[in-house]
Order: C-alpha cells, then structure tokens, then sequence
C-alpha cells in the first residue's frame, strides 16, 4: 500500500520535470528555426543559403563529379561553369569541396579548381535571386511544417507530459521540426559538416523513437521483433552511411560519393518504409477497443515520413527545376503529416474540437452580423438618404456603432445558443438523460434493477465503444455489468487509478496511469467520501475523446447511482439490524418462558 501511495505522488513530479524538459527542448529547437529562417531569408542583410543553381551528379571517377544544367544568369554560369565540366574534389580545398558536396554561401565568393588548374570564384545565389518563384515555396513550406510540428509538441508537452505515450510523440515532433542540416549555413566549413551531422543524428533518433512508440502498442509476435530488429539495424547503417559522407570530405582519406545518398535517400526510404508496417502491425495487432486511438498515435508520422523518404530517394540526381517541384511535394506531405498529427490531438481533447468549432462560427456569425450592419447603413445613405451632409454620416454610423455595442452581449448570447442547439442537439439530449437519471436513481429500491439501468443509460446515451460498472467487492473492484468487447479484470484497491480515484474524487484518464483499467475514462462512484465504485467508460466510436460536458454529465451520473447503491445498502442493513433485533427479543422471551411458567404454577398451587 505504501509504495502504491509513494508512487503515485511521484508521478506528478515526474511527469512536471518532463514538462519542463520537452519546453525546454521546445524552445531550442524554435531557436534552431529562427537561424535557419534568417540564414535563408536574411534579416536585414544577404543570408548565408546560397544555391550553385545547377545540379551535380557522380561520374565513373572517383572524388569527381560534373556540374549539369547551370540556369542562365544563375551562380554557376555567372562564374562561367558550363554543362558538364568536371571538378575532381582532390584538388580543392577542404571550403571547397564541402561547398561543392553540401550548400554554397552567398555572402562570400569560393574558389574551386578545374581539372586543368584554373580557379573559378563562385558566389551563390539567394532565394530572392535566380527564379525566386521556384526557390521560395520549398523553403516557405519548410519553416511552416518545422513550426507546425513545433507547436503540436508544444501542445503534448502542457498536456500529455504524463504520458509515455506523449512523450515519445512530442519528441519526434521536435526531432521532425530541427531544420534541415543544409539550411543551417556558416562561414566555417567544419561547422557546416557538424551541422549536417546534427541533422542526420536528429534523423537517426526520429526513426528510433518511432519504432520504439509501434512497439508500445498490439502484441509483439516473432515476426514483429524481427522487424523492429531489421528496422533498428536498417537506421544505423543507413547514419553510418550519412557519418561517412561526411567523413569522406572532411579528411578525403577516401572517395566520399558512394556515401552521398546519406540518411534520407535510399537507406532512409528502406528504412521508413519497414517502420510504416510496424506501425501498420501495431495498429493491427491492437484489440478492436483500443484501435482507433492506436492508429491515431502510431499512423501518422511513421506514413507521412515514409512517403517523405521515398520521394527524396526520387528526386535525386533529377534536374535543378524537378529537384524543386519534388521538394514542394515533400514538403507537402510533411505538412500532411502535421495537419494529421493536429487532427489527432484535437480528437485527444488537447482542445475540445467542438468547442473550437463552434466558437468560430458563432465570432463569425457575430462579425458578419457587424458588418452587414454597417454596409446597409452606408447604402442607405448613400440611396435613400442621398445628399447628406459628411456630420450626418458620421453621426449616423456613430448611432450603429453605439447600439451595436450595447446589443453586442445579447446578440453573441443569442447566436450562441443557436449553434449550440444546431450542432450539439443530440449530445444535450444525452447528457440530460444522465443527468435525469442521476436524481432517479435515488428512488430505486432493488439494486439489480437499478444497476441493470445504469448499464443500459450509459449504452443508449454515450457513443462508448465498452462501459463497465465496478463495485467495491472486499478490497476489490470487479465489474458487475457491462456491456461490448472490452475485458475488465479484477482491480486492486492499490490499483494507481483506483488510488487516484480515492484521493481527487474526479474522472481520470486511464491512459495516463500505469493500472489495469482499459478505457478512455473512469468516473468514481462516491458515497459519503468512499469510492464504493467505478464507471469505466471505454474509447468512442469515432476516436473522439469525451468533451468536458459529457464528462461533466457522467460525473453526476456515476455520483448518483453510487449514492444510490450506498442507500439501498444502508436499508439493508437497517433493515437486517431491525430483523436481528426482533429475533433476539423472541429468543430472549422464549428463554424467559420456563421461569414464568414454574412462577405461575407455583402462584396457582399457592
């Protein structure tokens, strides 16, 4: 019982320091985006990012490559680099060939070598230079979906930090959002490479944590194990890989271009695409209850970087515009990514979609109201009322104003409830039902019956997948009815949830405790501050989680059946206490007969 309580104390405090941890991260990684926006962009000055403006490929030579398709006007044919001419990477120096294998600046000119000898001196273009209207999207897209992700891992960290599940999700998020290693651009060679191996290494841990979170989830047959293994292995290869690329242009020790197609080509596709079915088996192999809030946890990022990855294993070696229009394509399905990421956090009540929704319309509706008031008011004036003076205008649009500043509470109350009833009509009519039956249940005077209602309220009333109803059975919480295809085990009375349940007295999410309850919510029944039992309200039909209406409404419902349960039992026994009592009376009078028969004989004989 005592390390029961110790740990669930503890699990606060650690799920706070790993708050702080994941906010923190947050915060240097947006760092991270901010260097790249301004290193691509510039702030004030000509960025860094400079682009050669043509494309190399590998030749039959070792540490040689040629230059293909300069644009006219670009970098590379404004220092007179023409199609196919040849660089051997032996020959220039170590700015230069890093340079030629990674990301020209554009604030200084480089120097490379010619096989003949003859130095070129290149300065690269800038984004707004040289076909900006191919440069520009990819790059726009690319600060957007880094802090896209960014604020989805914000998001987990304030609320899931308790999580492991949430964990691991928002530190992908944020491995996913450092900016790619070449749109980080320095004078200094050797920071350029480290750089492109801090990129790869975030890389490498994305690909990690992703199959780590698949094989949180399902049953993990042979088959499974073998390819987390393959997966696992395929990753680290395919960084050695991106390791040795850039090894090989540091010391040129040896031929670097056989490595060039580094983490994200085509090891990287392999690999994603291994960790696509992982997460596909997972989903799978999870039980029909919780599939749907596994395929939203473990889906979408493992899809969207497997068809990233395929695509840059394409793109490479295309040409300069096909390179382009294929990191467009990229970027969009990583933004795909984060916009199915955010869907599913909405569908995880990190906001109540719903509320978000109708929100909206109802400030849309308010403004629309606004403006249409002011635009009827102008026409007006300017028709019917022609030839007004400029003060009668201005009087008269000061009127509107004033009266729609008075009106603007009641109208919003108004428009307000209008959409409540429009959107959530059905959602009402259930929770009213449980909110009715929550005061009728005072009145039942069989507890078969009233708990055989219970069940059925919460089947009729709630779109819940399973439902299970616990009582207290000596220290004990099994479940006395239910209803679909969740299975609900005998709980302890040291059970994490149950000791939470005991202690805060309001409904918790099962996810977030290591307990043996399966299911989206649990609500304590309370009487007289003991939790006599449980609610175990599982996942919903749509994925959605429980809005904080409902969970209202099956608060006061769980409350009222309990107390309830606790009256009928307390009748009971009053009810056997008074029985016992006549029983004891009884016995003592027949006791007490003998005597007062022998003391009325021996009155008759007297």
């Amino acid at each position: 019982m005592a390390a029961g309580v110790v740990a669930n104390a503890q699990a606060p405090r650690e799920g706070e320091g790993w708050r702080r941890f994941l906010l923190t991260l947050n915060a240097l990684v947006f760092m991270l985006v901010l260097m790249s926006v301004a290193d691509v962009f510039g702030f004030g000055g000509r960025p860094w990012f400079g682009f050669w403006d043509s494309t190399y490929a590998e030749t039959q030579r070792p540490f040689v490559i040629a230059i293909e398709q300069p644009l006219p006007g670009g970098a590379s044919a404004q220092a007179g680099i023409r199609d196919g001419d040849l660089f051997d990477l032996r020959k220039q120096s170590f700015a230069a060939r890093e340079a030629l294998l990674d990301v020209l600046n554009a604030k200084t000119r480089m120097t490379v070598v010619r096989p003949n000898g003859k130095a070129v001196a290149v300065r690269g273009s800038t984004v707004w230079e040289v076909q900006p209207l191919w440069k520009l999207p990819h790059h726009i897209l690319e600060v957007i979906s880094s802090l896209w992700f960014l604020g989805c891992a914000f998001l987990i960290a304030l609320r899931s930090s308790m999580s492991r599940s949430g964990r691991v999700m928002a530190a992908i998020l944020l491995l996913a959002a450092v900016p790619y290693s070449n749109d980080l651009v320095t004078p200094n060679p050797a920071v350029n490479l480290l750089t492109q191996i801090f990129g790869n290494t975030c890389g490498l841990a994305a690909t990690l944590l992703m199959i780590f979170l698949t094989s949180c989830f399902g049953t993990r047959p042979l088959w499974r194990r073998l390819l987390e293994l393959l997966a696992f292995s395929g990753a680290v290869l395919s960084y050695a890989s991106g390791i040795l690329f850039v090894a090989g242009i540091w010391t040129l020790s040896f031929d670097p271009l056989p490595y060039q197609q580094g983490f994200w080509l085509y090891e990287g596709a392999a690999v994603n695409l291994v960790v696509a079915v992982l997460a596909l088996a997972a989903v799978a192999t999870t039980s029909r209850s919780e599939r749907a809030r596994t395929a939203w946890i473990v889906l979408p990022l493992p899809l969207s970087f497997a068809a990233v990855a395929i695509l840059v294993a394409f793109v490479f070696g295309a040409t300069w515009y096909a390179a382009l229009a294929w990191n467009v394509l990229y970027d969009v399905l990583v933004l795909l990514g984060a916009a199915t990421v955010t869907y599913a956090l909405l569908k995880r009540r990190v906001f109540d979609f719903g509320f978000i929704l109708s929100r909206t319309i109802v400030v849309a509706i308010v403004s629309l109201v606004v403006v249409a008031s002011f635009v009827l008011l102008e026409w007006l004036l300017g028709t019917v009322a022609a030839g007004v003076s400029h003060a009668t205008t201005l009087v008269a649009n000061a009127a509107l104003a004033l009266v729609i500043g008075v009106s603007l509470g009641y109208l919003q109350k108004r428009v307000d409830a209008l959409v409540d009833v429009t959107l959530f009509r059905k959602r009402h009519q259930d929770e009213r039902a449980l909110l009715d039956f929550s005061k009728e249940a005072a009145y039942a005077t069989n507890t078969d019956a009233l708990l055989d209602e219970a069940i059925r309220i919460v089947e009729r009333h709630t779109d819940a997948r399973n439902a299970a109803i616990l009582l207290d059975r000596s220290g004990e919480y099994a479940a006395v009815r239910s209803f679909g295809d969740g299975a609900t085990p005998v709980i302890g009375e040291n059970d994490p949830a149950i000791l939470a349940l005991k202690t805060w007295h309001r409904p918790i999410d099962p996810h977030h405790c290591l307990t043996a309850l399966r299911g989206a919510l649990a609500l304590p029944m309370l009487a007289r501050g003991r939790l006599i039992g449980v609610v175990l309200s599982g996942e919903r039909a749509g994925g959605e989680a429980y809005a904080p209406d409902e969970v209202e409404a099956l608060s006061q419902f769980a409350h009222g059946v309990g107390s309830a349960l606790d009256s009928l039992a307390t009748d009971r026994g009053n009810m056997q206490a008074e029985v016992l009592s006549v029983e004891r009376a009884i016995l003592a009078e027949l006791r007490s007969l003998p005597a007062k028969l022998a003391d009325a004989v021996r009155r008759d004989g007297a």
